[in-house]
């Protein structure tokens, strides 16, 4: 049993004043999260993210708005095509068996991470937020 960042959501260089900057679900920008485990066994899942992203420099106060959304799989296959929407609070999801090799006790959950950001005229530089994903295994 083990979780990893398959991928890590990337925005990308993005000038100051720009508007509104989107990741769809399926772009290769998008942040994936893999999560392996037993096929039948129960996790509980949640996802926090910064509802705003700060400046690297402590002596520039400004923050960029971003929203993200969560979509998962749960049957072995790592396709954003099949996945579901994630809950905003904590979700039970039971892990399926993969439909290609039904016979492994093992199987994996994708979970893939994207949404917008508003970059409005704020200063230059590098702007960070944080993304916890949070999996208890039952």
């Amino acid at each position: 049993m083990d979780t990893r960042v398959e991928r890590s959501l990337d925005f990308g260089e993005i000038m100051t004043g720009e508007g509104m900057q989107q990741i769809q679900l399926g772009s290769p920008n998008m942040g994936i999260f893999h999560i392996r485990a037993l096929h039948t066994q129960r996790l509980l899942v949640s996802l926090d993210a910064d509802t705003e992203l700060t400046h690297e420099s402590r002596n520039i106060n400004a923050t960029v708005p971003i929203q993200l959304y969560a979509n998962y799989t749960n049957d072995g296959i790592d396709n954003y095509l099949n996945s579901e929407e994630m809950g905003s609070t904590l979700e039970t999801i039971v892990v399926e068996a993969p439909p290609h090799s039904p016979e492994s006790v093992w199987s994996s959950m994708y979970i893939y991470i994207y949404g917008d950001i508003d970059m409005g005229n704020v200063p230059t530089g590098v702007y960070r937020g944080e993304v916890v994903l949070t999996v208890i295994y039952e």
